[in-house]
């Protein structure tokens, strides 16, 4: 009975195994607003990822992953009431965390199937002091191709749908009498990464990211600096898009 049992638990360690990875980041981020005049930011931003993977050699299998960014990045775009064109600085903080469900196909070379949920929050502060606030719940679907041997290439690619966005603009604190929280709607967009493992433990990973927004529904505010005016707020439809590479270990 003893051997039946340890013979079991060999197997299933065999079987399954748990591996984290921590890495550095820094990448381009893009963000472009539709209108008149038209909203871009871009810049240099950096951060950390880390990871967890309940693995097997085939079957069903899961994954939690989070990153950190922060970065400050040039703005051009236009005064709020004036439509005066300007430039200045945004800074970029954000934390998404994501868990993913796998299924991994025997002896198909590390072809994967995966599904995943995440929030993303991250705040937007148009320097000096014009903040704004953004919670994203997306859904992912994609592929991964990873042999998972010490050496050699690894990648993926699918499409990600924010679900639910809320974006909380302050409008309390740039002279409105009210603060409505604005939801513009989520779009498909894509992501990739190609990687390359030359050690056991180390890997290089250039990655590909992005997120589009439609147009939110439009509010009406008004001011006390101008009596008896409405006036309508919405969010323009906008893109993001972000290209890095990254230098992970992973724990084995």
């Amino acid at each position: 009975m003893r051997l039946v049992v340890g013979a079991a638990l060999v197997l299933a360690s065999a079987a399954a195994h748990a591996s984290w990875s921590v890495s550095a980041d820094v990448e381009a981020f893009h963000w472009k607003e539709d209108g008149t005049p038209r909203v871009t930011e871009r810049g240099p931003r950096w951060g950390a990822s880390w990871g967890y993977l309940h693995e097997r050699d085939s079957g069903l299998q899961w994954a939690y992953l989070g990153q950190f960014r922060r970065g400050t990045i040039n703005y051009e775009g236009a005064f709020l009431f004036s439509g005066q064109p300007t430039t200045a600085r945004t800074r970029y903080t954000g934390l998404v965390n994501e868990l993913q469900g796998i299924y991994r196909f025997p002896q198909s070379f590390g072809f994967e199937l995966l599904g995943g949920l995440g929030f993303d929050y991250w705040e937007r502060n148009i320097l000096p002091d014009q903040k704004e606030d953004y919670a994203v719940v997306f859904a992912r679907a994609g592929f991964n191709i990873d042999p998972r041997s010490s050496t050699g290439f690894f990648g993926g690619a699918g499409l990600k749908l924010p679900m639910y966005v809320a974006e909380n603009a302050h409008l309390d604190e740039i002279g409105f009498d009210q603060n409505e929280t604005l939801h513009p709607k989520g779009n498909l967009s894509g992501y990739a990464q190609l990687g390359y493992r030359f050690q056991r433990r180390w890997s290089v990973i250039g990655y590909y990211d992005s997120y589009r927004f439609a147009e939110s529904k439009a509010i009406t505010t008004t001011s006390s600096a101008f009596p008896g005016t409405q006036f309508l707020i919405f969010q323009p439809a906008s893109k993001v898009d972000s290209v890095g590479v990254k230098l992970q270990y992973e724990f084995k």
